[in-house]
């Protein structure tokens, strides 16, 4: 045990201290992983858009071409 009673509570505080700041670094990384799968998921949502539009101006054309 340790004799001093001020040595023990600066030790406890300490790891309060640092334990908080593991839990922040772990917050931290978790929204920074939820950032990229949105960011993810936001580029293939346009990718999506872009690739219908195109899709739909082909046919256009297509069907303008064989009118003519």
């Amino acid at each position: 045990m340790i004799p001093n009673m001020y040595i023990h509570e600066k030790l406890l505080f300490e790891r309060h201290h640092e334990l908080q700041r593991e839990m922040e670094q772990r917050r931290m990384l978790i929204r920074l992983r939820r950032h990229r799968f949105n960011f993810s998921r936001h580029i293939a949502g346009r990718l999506g858009l872009l690739l219908i539009k195109a899709g739909t101006s082909l046919k256009r054309l297509e069907l303008n071409g064989e009118q003519a």
